[in-house]
């Protein structure tokens, strides 16, 4: 059974766990492994301040149109001129890590229509709040952090998945875990598929925004964000799942089955 680190559900005395293990005496408890995944991104991004500060913008643009129709139809109309998809901008949550991946997919597949609808309604209603947000968009390390998540968080998220399957294997466990990981430093090359994905997308924003984009400006940004960030996510996800000591959880199977057979074998011995 596995659950969060809350004491409610994982307590060794009042939790959950402790009254269903008195009531199955071989049940194991894991701390969900879903969840452990959850807490790394979310401690990672929050020691990072230009990734948090990417999340608080997207928190507020996400408000911003979900609150209004009258903005919201606003920015599907810049999306239909621009010919780009008709993306609602998703909520990011973090206690739904999966958000994340899909708020900033959405936001990078309409970025400029975004920018565009936002331009439009501080020109007509003089919303201090489109202004701002546009302001904080605009800002290039903004830009290339979304692009820099748009390619870690479906490396999580595929994880978080794996995890999530009804019949996961335990032993499968770690090699998910390293896969995901040597998937994660990838991201942190000159040439890594995110940075040829923004340098492909240059001259578009650079036409709805005041942006410069350069391969020194890029690099910078890497060495100074990309690879602290990628650095503590790594080890706060290697630190949570190792601590789980899987190997101990599938022997304390092993044991129980051995001695739950050699019962049996004795039961039997003793009939015949």
């Amino acid at each position: 059974m596995g659950f969060d680190g809350a004491a409610t559900f994982s307590g060794k005395h009042n939790g959950v766990q402790s009254l269903l293990k008195k009531i199955s005496l071989h049940a194991l408890f894991v701390h969900c492994h879903c969840h452990l995944l959850q807490l790394a991104c979310v401690q990672a991004a929050n020691a990072t301040s230009e990734i948090k500060h990417v999340y608080i913008t997207l928190t507020t643009l996400w408000k911003f149109f979900h609150y209004s129709p009258k903005r919201a139809e606003s920015l599907k109309a810049v999306q239909q001129v621009l010919d780009l998809p008709e993306l609602k901008v998703v909520k990011p949550s973090d206690t739904r890590w999966l958000s994340h991946e899909r708020c900033v997919k959405a936001v990078k597949a309409s970025y400029s229509a975004i920018v565009t609808a936002l331009n439009n309604i501080y020109e007509q209603t003089h919303a201090p709040e489109a202004l701002g947000i546009s302001k904080a968009l605009c800002r290039p390390s903004t830009l290339v952090a979304i692009y820099l998540l748009d390619y870690v968080l479906p490396q999580v998220a595929n994880l978080s998945r794996a995890l999530q399957t009804e019949r996961i294997d335990l032993t499968a466990i770690t090699p998910l875990v390293d896969a995901t990981l040597n998937t994660l430093d990838d991201a942190m090359l000159p040439a890594a598929n995110w940075v040829l994905e923004l340098m492909d997308a240059k001259n578009e924003i650079e036409e709805v925004t005041d942006i410069t984009l350069t391969t020194e400006s890029i690099a910078t940004f890497q060495g100074q964000v990309a690879e602290p960030f990628i650095r503590m996510l790594k080890a706060n996800i290697s630190s949570r799942f190792i601590s789980q000591d899987i190997v101990s959880h599938l022997a304390s199977l092993i044991r129980r089955k051995c001695q739950l057979l050699t019962l049996l074998t004795s039961i039997h011995m003793v009939r015949t």
